[in-house]
């Protein structure tokens, strides 16, 4: 039997229409899972159509519209999970956005719109999983070396993913009675559709400062999530994994 064997297991992941999100959803389906595809209803219809590619890639998956944002839509989400398949044993908060600028030109609706999803998205899905989540079940967050170190021009998102971390450390805390783990994952520089697009001077450049000598990929996040998930994990809680080369290497 595979350590990462998932099968029964009901799982929600977050933001899962493309990149780490879509790739944490699908490893989770082919170990075994039954997948909750979320995605945001965006009005061309962009993220449904990528999410519905997800879905068709899993095993077992299906559809969940919802913006983490909203706690009406949080809140129908787990209500869904609820009545069709009797409450979750895996979430994955990965849902986020980013909106870089500088502390000087940065608007309150840039500032307020991000930590509204990044962080504020984690603690609707977190304050629906203190009932949505079975009993010895897995909650991972995604949050980022940027929340740990401060990026220039993130004030926004930075605070979110730091954030993020000091959250995963109280829902560890008060989720543990029922033996639910609860940790984060803190990626570094990962390749993904949108950072293959940057130029790549900066890409060799931001390498150069890895211990490993290069940026990550998504199936590194992949993995740290699905052994967090396993029965492996099970003495494991409120940490925060770093994945990222070396290039932080702090509590």
């Amino acid at each position: 039997m595979s350590p990462f064997d998932l099968s029964g297991k009901i799982a929600l992941v977050t933001g899962a229409s493309r990149g780490i999100g879509a790739g944490i959803a699908q490893a989770l389906s082919a170990h075994g899972a039954h997948v909750l595809v979320n995605y945001f209803d965006d009005p061309a219809g962009v993220n449904r159509g990528e999410a519905e590619t997800v879905v068709q890639s899993c095993r077992s998956a299906e559809l969940c519209a919802g913006d983490v944002s909203k706690t009406a839509d949080v809140s129908a989400m787990f209500a869904h999970i609820q009545e069709k398949h009797g409450g979750l044993d895996v979430l994955i908060a990965n849902a986020g956005i980013l909106r870089d600028r500088t502390l000087a030109k940065m608007t309150d609706e840039e500032f307020e719109s991000v930590i509204d999803v990044n962080l504020g998205g984690v603690f609707r899905c977190f304050r629906a999983a203190t009932t949505g989540v079975r009993e010895h079940g897995r909650i991972v967050a995604l949050s980022s070396v940027a929340g740990q170190m401060g990026f220039f021009g993130q004030a926004n998102y930075a605070p979110s993913k730091g954030g993020v971390i000091s959250l995963v450390k109280v829902a560890a805390r008060e989720l543990a009675r029922r033996k639910i783990t609860v940790n984060a994952i803190a990626p570094g520089f990962i390749t993904t559709a949108m950072t293959a697009t940057m130029p790549p001077e900066v890409i060799a450049k931001t390498a150069a400062q890895v211990p490993l000598g290069a940026w990550g990929e998504i199936a590194d996040i992949v993995h740290a999530t699905l052994f967090l998930c396993s029965p492996g994990a099970r003495y494991i809680t409120g940490h925060v994994l770093n994945v990222n080369g070396g290039f932080y290497m702090g509590s």
